[in-house]
C-alpha cells in the first residue's frame, strides 16, 4: 500500500479547495488604474459584499469589486498646471456568466472617499448607472486635482428568478489629462537652444530636456551621454535619419512617458554638376545650406589636382568661368566655431 507523505496530501487539498474559487479582492487593496497601461480586469466573483450609503445610487453590493485611479498631484508637483479637469474611463468589455439565477451587467459607480472600507466617508458619485455588455466611454469633468477616485463595480441583480448578483468580467481603463502628466520632452541643438529645433546637423550636439520637478528621470535612445536626469545630451550619426528618445518617470506607482524626435541632416548638400551656359537655370553651382556658415573655405581642383576655385564665405555664385566642360573635386571646410565636423568632398561636374 503506498502511504502519501503529509505535504502531499496537504497540497491535494489545498487544490481541492482552492480549485474553481476566484481570489477575493477587499475594499483596502482596490486595483490602481494609470493611464499609460490600458484596462484592468476584475470579475464581480472576486468581490466582496459591502454596506453603501443611503441614496448612494444602488442598494445591493453583494459582490462589489474596486477600482481607483488618482488625479495630478499637485501637492507633490506644486508648479504643475491643472487646466483640464477631464478624464475618460474606457470600457473594453462586460462579460458576464450566462446563468438563469444571476442579473445581466453590473452597477457602477465613481466616488471619492476618505476610508474605502467605510461607508460612512463615501461621497455622492460623480457617475452611477447600470451597465450591460456594451463596451463604451465615460467622460469624466471637474475632477479635482490631488484626488484619488474610486470606482465600484456590484454584480446587478435582475427580476426573478435571477435573484442573485451577476459574475462578470469588467475591463476598465482611464486616460485623459487630468491624469496623465506630461513630462514636456522637448530638445534643442547645443548651444543655441533659440534655433528651430526641425532639424539637428551633422555633427551637432543635442540637448533633450524634461521636466527636472518630475522623480527619476530615465533616458532611452542612441548616443546619449547619460540615461538619467535632465538634461542629457546626444550625438547620433547618420545623414537623414530619424532618431527617437524617450523618457520615462514613475508617479504614485504609474509609469509615464514622452519622447522626442531628432532629425539629422547634412550641414551643406552640394549639387553634383551646373550647366553655366547663360538660360538662366542651373548657371552657377548651388551648395544647399551653404549661406549659413560664412566662415566656410571651399577649393575646388581639377581632376590632376590643380587648383581651378578658392572662396571663403560662398554665395552659390561660381559659374566655373574659363574652365572646359569636366569634373572637379572639391573640399568644404565649414569651420564653424560652436562644433567640429569633417571636410565634405566631393565632384561636381561642369556641363556646357
Amino acid at each position: 500500500m503506498t502511504r502519501l507523505s503529509p505535504k502531499l496530501v496537504l497540497v491535494i487539498l489545498s487544490f481541492i479547495l482552492l480549485k474553481g474559487s476566484a481570489i477575493a479582492q477587499t475594499c483596502d487593496s482596490p486595483q490602481e488604474l494609470c493611464s499609460t497601461s490600458g484596462a484592468e480586469t476584475l470579475n464581480t466573483d472576486q468581490g466582496e459584499a459591502i454596506t453603501v450609503p443611503a441614496g448612494f445610487c444602488f442598494d445591493n453590493a453583494e459582490n462589489t469589486v474596486f477600482y481607483s485611479f488618482e488625479t495630478l498631484d499637485l501637492n507633490q508637483f506644486p508648479n504643475l498646471a491643472y487646466e483640464d479637469s477631464t478624464a475618460f474611463l474606457s470600457i473594453a468589455s462586460i462579460n458576464c456568466e450566462p446563468d438563469t439565477t444571476t442579473g445581466t451587467g453590473v452597477n457602477f459607480a465613481v466616488f471619492t472617499a476618505t476610508d474605502i472600507c467605510d461607508e460612512t466617508t463615501f461621497s455622492q458619485p460623480i457617475i452611477c448607472q447600470e451597465m450591460t455588455s456594451a463596451a463604451q466611454e465615460i467622460d469624466l469633468n471637474e475632477l479635482a486635482p490631488s484626488t484619488t477616485y474610486y470606482i465600484a463595480v456590484s454584480g446587478a441583480t435582475g427580476d426573478a428568478p435571477a435573484d442573485n448578483p451577476s459574475f462578470c468580467d469588467v475591463a476598465i481603463g482611464v486616460s485623459g489629462p487630468a491624469v496623465t502628466y506630461n513630462l514636456e520632452a522637448e530638445w534643442y541643438p547645443e548651444p543655441d537652444p533659440d534655433r528651430a529645433q526641425e532639424i539637428l546637423l551633422e555633427g551637432e550636439t543635442a540637448v533633450l530636456e524634461a521636466n527636472e520637478n518630475f522623480p527619476g528621470l530615465t533616458w532611452s535612445g542612441e548616443a546619449l551621454n547619460s540615461n538619467s536626469g535632465s538634461p542629457v545630451t546626444a550625438n547620433p550619426e547618420g545623414v537623414d535619419e530619424n532618431y527617437v528618445y524617450t523618457v520615462e518617470t514613475t508617479i504614485n506607482g504609474c509609469v509615464y512617458t514622452d519622447e522626442v524626435t531628432v532629425v539629422i541632416l547634412a550641414a551643406i548638400v552640394p549639387d553634383n554638376a551646373f550647366t553655366p551656359n547663360g538660360d538662366g537655370f542651373n548657371d552657377s553651382w548651388y551648395i544647399d545650406r551653404i549661406t549659413e556658415w560664412p566662415n566656410a573655405q571651399i577649393v575646388v581642383y581639377s581632376r590632376w589636382g590643380q587648383k581651378v576655385f578658392e572662396v571663403t564665405n560662398y554665395n552659390n555664385d561660381w559659374d566655373g568661368e574659363g574652365l572646359p566642360a569636366a569634373t572637379y573635386y572639391y573640399v568644404i571646410e565649414l569651420n564653424p566655431i560652436d562644433f567640429n565636423t569633417n571636410p565634405y568632398t566631393g565632384a561636381v561636374t561642369i556641363v556646357r
